[in-house]
């Protein structure tokens, strides 16, 4: 029986575990749905710049199902491989955690199979339509730039493939069979999820692979997205304050001294915010007649491509409101009190082709109440603003938090393992720099002994240490002008540098 997977909420305010095993160990058993889901922008961006088949679903966690035609599953998919996750609906991945569930396949027919693994991935997408130069505009071009920092997968049924012996194939029965898995996610923080800008995204994939006998066509699942959050946690309580001198729309004449008193430079999803905001006007005749704030999150992502550095932004509003100002003589102190909300909101971050950052603006308007024309000058300023998933004073709530790295020092990678065991198997007590001679000895059939005679030594998957690798593909493909609206219009180069860091 197979439920539908929804999308967890983009927020992510960490939940604060206590200091037993960890949160995963011990979760509820749900199950996760097969139906196809309406394709996702970044996947049909990709379909464009590769030439793939539109017609390939790819589903995320949340969206609307939408099932293939009947000619289509009858014809070209009678069996149908699904991932069903333990954990119910709202699964985020994070550092340190245990990810559980079983490869769903319903035959109505006998199949011949290799093996069945389970495959799970984490891609960074960038994308960007620019002109063509020196074609009078009449031709544009669709770059892009996919890395994928992690790719892993392991057989769930069948037998492991080797270099030098074809795998063999199994008959296996009509009806429906369920294969568990279980991953250990590393204590490593990746980039979170993201769909911003348009044309980029940073997506943790999962899928199911049926393998046919010697390399004939198998079968594969949908795609499964599911939202990955490292755990970043706030620096040291402490009131700062951000001063700053407005100006009027010449970007001349100044308006107003602004002061901001904040009690911390970080907040978490689902927090209290009380600060206080100070505006002392420079001309004599105003007075302050309103205040309106917003609480925006900024994403920008950028590529280099052959001409220069092509960059795209995007703000969104996550919250907004007025401040009731009283009568002034041009001075004013206002409290300044919101709710950090859990939708759309995720840590700050930079990544290879992102970056997302959170500011409070603050727009101020004035009136004249001296000369013979009323005036209404405004100014507006913005104030930076940390947002993470952890309160500073919950640091030694985390197991592990401490020793978590960021993906751009460690090698480490998600790992599968035994899903009848309760942790994959330590391999604290031997040093890294073994592992490669340890594995290489283990799987290495004795020169001494007679071919014929020595037997492979069978070892286990999760004790085989592998680095993680990442790779990039670049790609770059021609359109007609008014192709790929799903784009926007072309991107500006902003710079003509071939340095592509932030």
């Amino acid at each position: 029986m197979t439920n539908t997977m929804v999308n967890a909420p983009h927020s992510s305010t960490l939940a604060i575990p206590s200091l037993s095993p960890p949160e995963c160990a011990n979760t509820a058993s749900s199950t996760a749905s097969s139906a196809s889901s309406p394709r996702r922008l970044s996947q049909t961006i990709t379909d464009i710049v590769t030439g793939s088949n539109p017609n390939t679903t790819r589903s995320r966690s949340g969206s609307s199902p939408r099932s293939p035609s009947p000619t289509h599953v009858e014809i070209q998919t009678p069996k149908k491989l699904s991932i069903e996750f333990e954990g119910g609906t709202h699964i985020i991945v994070r550092p340190n955690r245990i990810i559980r569930g079983v490869v769903h396949l319903k035959t109505p027919q006998p199949i011949q199979a290799s093996q069945i693994r389970i495959r799970f991935r984490a891609e960074e997408v960038a994308t960007a339509k620019v002109k063509e130069y020196g074609l009078e505009n009449k031709i544009e071009r669709i770059d892009q730039s996919i890395t994928t920092y992690f790719d892993v997968s392991t057989k769930v049924w069948g037998t492991e493939p080797s270099a030098y012996l074809m795998s063999p194939w199994e008959v296996i029965e009509p009806g429906e069979h369920q294969y568990p898995f279980a991953l250990k996610f590393p204590n490593v923080n990746f980039p979170p999820s993201t769909d911003d800008p348009v044309g980029f995204s940073i997506h943790y994939i999962w899928s199911a692979h049926l393998d046919a006998p010697s390399f004939n066509p198998g079968a594969r699942s949908k795609e499964y997205i599911m939202p990955y959050r490292p755990i970043v946690c706030a620096p040291p309580t402490k009131e700062w304050e951000f001063t700053q001198t407005t100006y009027q729309a010449d970007k001349k004449t100044p308006i107003a001294n602004v002061k901001a008193k904040l009690p911390r430079r970080a907040f978490c999803p689902d927090e209290d915010v009380d600060m206080e905001l100070h505006v002392d006007s420079i001309p004599t005749d105003l007075v302050v007649t309103n205040v309106h704030f917003t609480l925006n999150k900024c994403c920008t992502g950028q590529i280099q491509i052959q001409r220069g550095l092509a960059r795209k932004s995007k703000v969104r509003k996550i919250i907004g409101g007025s401040l009731p100002v009283g009568g002034n003589g041009g001075s004013i102190r206002l409290p300044v009190k919101f709710h950090v909300p859990t939708r759309l909101v995720s840590p700050s971050f930079l990544s290879r082709h992102i970056r997302v950052h959170y500011e409070m603006v603050f727009t101020i308007q004035f009136t004249s109440h001296g000369g013979l024309l009323k005036s209404t000058p405004s100014c507006e300023f913005s104030i930076p603003i940390g947002i993470t998933n952890l309160p500073h004073n919950h640091l030694l709530h985390i197991p592990n938090l401490t020793s978590v790295q960021s993906y751009l020092q460690s090698k480490e990678s998600p790992i599968f393992f035994d899903p009848f065991l309760d942790e994959p198997p330590s391999q604290s007590s031997i040093p890294s720099e073994l592992w490669g001679p340890l594995t290489a000895a283990l799987t290495t059939p004795p020169i001494t002994s007679p071919p014929n005679y020595f037997s492979l030594s069978d070892l286990p998957s999760q004790f085989i240490q592998r680095d993680r690798e990442e790779r990039t593909i670049f790609t770059s493909r021609l359109i007609k002008p008014g192709m790929a609206q799903e784009l926007g219009d072309p991107i500006a180069i902003v710079s003509e540098n071939k340095d592509c860091e932030w």
